[in-house]
């Protein structure tokens, strides 16, 4: 199928909002809306299109689309070395997501005149979404510290500020397609360094004012929102902040929205490891002489340029790094076992729906995995049906009832796994009361 413009995949729901596609176009016929569902969309203005194509080259879910990269496994990708560190600055690890290494190196780069801003996510208050932005100084680097699970137009504002000297923080479906610009339009000028974070995928916007609405706090004052603040140790629970009071959520609560809002597209990328990136950084999952209160970054330096960073930032002491095997780092984020199961299941689910599937057929052949027995497969056919009807939804009535349903259902899944467990031990409770009677 030749696809010429962004249109095709947007309305198969696939479309991440990485904004590549708006910041390119020649004609500014692409926008970045938000759709029925609160999910960001690329749309595109027919009267307005020259059907040059740029937006379709460099789109990371058009499956005509192979960026370039030397590996074989690409769902590991290149890895020179492997370490868990923390930022030097306890006011940085302390508002950062792990061990603020992320934020640590920024603040570095820019303090080395390296950089001229940083491209990161902060939470824009009026419409309580995160929003890219370009950061200038230490100040807003550090203000920017944390994860936000849902989405945002990150290339778009790389483009937009491609006359500067800059660092951008990515994930990996945003540094496959910085890969495709580098491949297709090369005089286009991109961050001097991006530094990749550990994606388990995107959420649409309305997971945010749902968290909001469970804390029960003056939606109209809110100051700070923190998906996870680690005031309290890693890693963290939900905080809402007003002008007023302070309001926590266990993060039990954001686990059990991911499946009501997640992203259709992002339950079957492979690029969990994010690996087009220099540098890459996470939670140290599965390492767990590392999972103090104070938290880590579990990092993997996937370019020279990017080890250098790593090296240079530890020697001038921004940031504390020891060694830690690359296998440890894949077996703790579950690559090998979990989630190859669930991209190749998931690509099977896509042919059997005819689906159009956002990567090229012989992109990941020759790669060992485990497939998934029934039970798994019937609930990724589950959340993939869902995520998909939910981003296609036209009515914003229809859309609620669908989420109030899914809601309904989770929460009915969690009271029969705790009466299952509860079971074996009725007996035993209802032998004790009778003695006491």
């Amino acid at each position: 199928m030749q696809i010429n413009n962004i249109s095709h995949i947007a309305n198969n729901a696939l479309c991440t909002a990485c904004g590549a596609c708006s910041g390119i176009c020649p004609s500014n016929a692409i926008e970045i809306i938000t759709n029925t569902a609160g999910y960001l969309v690329a749309n595109l203005n027919n009267d307005l299109c020259i059907d040059c194509g740029k937006c379709a080259k460099i789109c990371p879910s058009n499956p005509e689309n192979k960026p370039s990269i030397e590996t074989d496994d690409i769902f590991h990708g290149v890895c020179l070395a492997g370490y868990v560190g923390y930022a030097s600055d306890n006011t940085i690890r302390q508002k950062s997501q792990s061990g603020g290494i992320v934020t640590a190196l920024l603040c570095y780069l820019l303090e080395q005149n390296k950089i001229e801003g940083a491209i990161v996510n902060n939470l824009n208050l009026q419409t309580r979404r995160p929003q890219a932005v370009l950061a200038l100084s230490e100040s807003e680097i550090i203000d920017a510290c944390g994860s936000y699970y849902t989405q945002s137009s990150v290339v778009k504002t790389i483009l937009e500020h491609s006359d500067k000297n800059t660092a951008a923080v990515v994930l990996g479906c945003q540094a496959e397609s910085l890969q495709l610009i580098r491949e297709n339009y090369p005089n286009v000028t991109l961050p001097k360094y991006t530094i990749g974070l550990i994606c388990a995928g995107q959420n649409g916007g309305d997971m945010i004012d749902d968290l909001i609405e469970q804390s029960e706090c003056d939606s109209k004052q809110i100051s700070r929102f923190w998906f996870r603040d680690k005031s309290c140790g890693w890693p963290g629970d939900v905080h809402v902040t007003t002008s007023t009071n302070d309001y926590w959520l266990p993060k039990e609560k954001r686990h059990r929205l991911k499946q009501v809002y997640e992203l259709h597209r992002c339950i079957a990328c492979y690029d969990q490891m994010n690996i087009f990136s220099d540098i890459v950084c996470g939670d140290p999952w599965g390492i767990t002489h590392k999972q103090q209160p104070e938290g880590h970054t579990v990092v993997i330096a996937r370019t020279e340029k990017g080890k250098k960073l790593l090296e240079d930032a530890a020697r001038d002491g921004a940031i504390v790094l020891e060694d830690l095997s690359i296998e440890d780092i894949f077996y703790g984020q579950t690559v090998d076992g979990r989630h190859k199961t669930k991209f190749y299941t998931s690509r099977e689910l896509f042919d059997e729906n005819e689906w159009l599937f956002p990567y090229p057929d012989n992109y990941f052949e020759n790669i060992p995995f485990t497939p998934a027995n029934k039970i798994v497969r019937q609930r990724l056919k589950e959340r993939l049906t869902y995520s998909r009807e939910l981003y296609i939804t036209i009515d914003r009535e229809d859309y609620l009832r669908k989420v109030n349903l899914k809601k309904k259902k989770y929460q009915g899944n969690i009271i029969q796994k705790v009466t299952r467990k509860m079971m074996p031990y009725a007996g035993v409770i209802l032998r004790k009361l009778s003695i006491i009677k």
